[in-house]
């Protein structure tokens, strides 16, 4: 599968495309050619990572726009080893950048989100962090929302429509729950203005990715828009789920959990579907929450439940 290191900025792998970067850059960095008084790492010019050129300069400027680009906290043994290493490039910087790139990078990992540990994403309302895979390999997060639309035709232009045969089940599902349980909510009039949405930048890459296992976060954030609650942003999602209710047991869990230790350090709880298998080692500070039916993930969510 070509995958291209870049493409790990537009799934939201900003530690992943760093840690590339780093990698590549410690293959060897020699004088330029064209401008003999900087330094480029040749070995960047041979994979696809977005860069304008491979000097220092921009191999600087790259990593200090992935750092900004991460959501939230970052644990003080990541943050030191990125430290560390990108103190190296910034000694091989042009002399008169090197005050800059340190008043700038490094101030990054140590500013209020990445180095602050209660720091997490506001909750919001009918949106969550949903785990999906890529092909067979590569595993990444991304916000899946649910919008209700005055009509069937509006979207807002800043996100992609999932298609209805991924998402109906969900819709179906929370709309039998809130019946049944005698909520007082208004349902849609018609299932044409629920619209499930992901982020406009992995439109290509969502297409090769196995969107059953977003059913059960759609479900949860329709649940959460009809009834106004909010969803944490402390919780990360995956899971099928069937026309009968039942939630579907996910493929490469491994992957989407060390996409959660890697990225996304202030996630501490991980909802899965019951019965599903994972062999990655999971730190005691992160939950792995089993579920069998949305009504449970519903209690585990929204009120804290386990």
């Amino acid at each position: 599968m070509n995958f291209l290191p870049k493409q790990h900025l537009k799934i939201g792998n900003y530690v992943k495309y760093i840690d590339e970067i780093l990698h590549k850059c410690d293959k060897g960095i020699e004088y330029c050619k064209i401008c003999p008084n900087e330094f480029v790492c040749t070995e960047l010019e041979k994979d696809d990572f977005g860069l304008e050129d491979s000097t220092i300069s921009a191999v600087l400027t790259a990593i200090q726009y992935a750092l900004n680009k991460i959501p939230g906290y970052l644990n003080p043994d990541k943050r030191n080893e990125l430290e560390e290493h990108v103190k190296r490039y910034i000694n091989e910087s042009p002399a008169h950048e090197r005050g800059i790139w340190e008043d700038s990078i490094l101030d990054i990992l140590l500013d209020n989100k990445l180095a602050n540990p209660s720091y997490k994403p506001k909750a919001k309302i009918g949106e969550v962090r949903v785990l999906l895979t890529y092909g067979a390999k590569i595993s990444f997060s991304t916000c899946l929302k649910c919008l209700l639309l005055e009509n069937a035709v509006t979207l807002l232009n800043n996100t992609i429509a999932l298609p209805s045969e991924i998402t109906s089940n969900s819709t179906k599902i929370i709309n039998q729950f809130v019946h049944s349980k005698h909520i007082d909510v208004a349902i849609p009039p018609m299932p044409s203005w629920v619209k499930y949405c992901a982020e406009e930048a992995i439109t290509e890459i969502i297409q090769r990715c196995k969107l059953n296992d977003i059913g059960l976060a759609s479900a949860l954030c329709y649940y959460a828009v009809l009834t106004r609650s909010l969803i944490p942003g402390n919780i990360a999602v995956t899971g099928g789920l069937d026309n009968q209710g039942n939630i579907l047991r996910v493929d490469y869990l491994d992957g989407k959990i060390e996409t959660v230790l890697r990225e996304l350090h202030f996630i501490d709880k991980i909802v899965i579907p019951k019965g599903s298998s994972f062999s990655i080692h999971v730190p005691a500070n992160v939950k792995i929450i089993e579920v069998s039916d949305p009504e449970q993930a519903i209690d585990v969510v929204f009120r804290n439940s386990m």
